[in-house]
């Protein structure tokens, strides 16, 4: 009986050992397991970042390869935009605020159109009758109010010439007289300042 017992020891510090040993493992597994879920976690919230970084950017390339048709990149009337395109159209080009009133500034010498001295024509300007009540003004005393000088540039009209040219009875001459004629109007017609 005094074996058994021993023996029935020896199998429980065995056992025991054992389970001491497998205790050892398994908290050796339990810690590279939570060591790996750390890593797992590190992981995903980097694919996240990704992922939204991926997103941002793709909807950043999609205005430039499918942008909003308005009328400044596409044949749509100003009439059929958007009202927030247009908006937009509108006070883009406009220019920035310089914080100034609008007008003329003080200090700054303003600067006009100067009048001619000698004009060519002058037009004089007399009312034949009063605009409030309908009265002759002919003999009515006049006093000079205002003057003013308008710079208009005449049409241009096209010059057409006719050239004739008329040749001497002699035959010997009229060749030559003929070719130095023709070379002096080709010259003339092709420098305009001769």
């Amino acid at each position: 009986m005094k074996e058994q017992a021993t023996d029935i020891s020896k199998v429980l510090q065995g056992m025991t050992e054992e389970i001491r040993l497998l205790r050892g493992t398994v908290n050796q597994q339990y810690a590279e397991i939570i060591k790996w879920n750390r890593n797992i976690n590190a992981l995903d919230l980097e694919i996240r970042k990704k992922d939204t970084e991926l997103i941002n950017l793709r909807e950043r390339l999609a205005k430039y390869e499918n942008p909003d048709k308005n009328s400044n990149n596409s044949s749509t009337p100003q009439s059929k935009e958007r009202i927030k395109d247009e908006v937009i159209r509108r006070t883009r080009r406009l220019r920035k605020p310089s914080g100034k009133k609008p007008g003329g500034q003080k200090g700054h010498n303003g600067h006009k159109l100067s009048c001619s001295s000698i004009p060519d024509e002058i037009i004089d300007e007399v009312p034949n009758y009063c605009t409030r009540c309908g009265e002759s003004l002919s003999d009515a005393e006049r006093v000079l109010d205002y003057v003013t000088q308008v710079i208009s540039i005449p049409e241009l009209k096209p010059v057409i010439k006719e050239i004739l040219l008329e040749l001497n009875t002699e035959q010997e001459w009229s060749g030559k007289v003929t070719n130095l004629f023709r070379e002096a109007i080709h010259e003339r017609d092709t420098n305009p300042n001769v």
